[in-house]
């Protein structure tokens, strides 16, 4: 048997989102300067820099991370399932804009 777990996700702190993918991505997958990713985890440097990035932009840049990093994303989901003790196979997850400007993971 398969099942599917949906989330609909209202808001998103684009800064903690990017905080908390850093170690699970390529650093080069986000569309960031160096010099901003060097500094993701200074405290105030990723919400000064996103201040003056368009939330169009900030929407396709998340989407566009966890798209390419889609594999050790699930990779890492495996790993969590399992220091729980739960036995289980992820076979994809997704990442989308709603029409209705809400993101979802499927």
């Amino acid at each position: 048997m398969k099942f599917e777990l949906k989330i609909d996700i209202d808001e998103l702190n684009y800064p903690q989102a990017i905080r908390a993918l850093l170690p699970y991505i390529k650093k080069e997958d986000l569309p960031l300067p160096d010099m901003v990713k060097s500094a993701a985890e200074t405290p105030g440097v990723l919400e000064n820099f996103l201040k003056f990035i368009p939330k169009e932009k900030q929407d396709e840049m998340i989407l566009k991370a966890f798209e390419k990093n889609k594999v050790r994303i699930i990779a890492k989901a495996h790993k969590m399932a399992d220091k729980a003790g739960i036995d289980l196979t992820i076979s994809d997850i997704s990442l989308t804009e709603q029409t209705d400007d809400v993101i979802v993971i499927n």
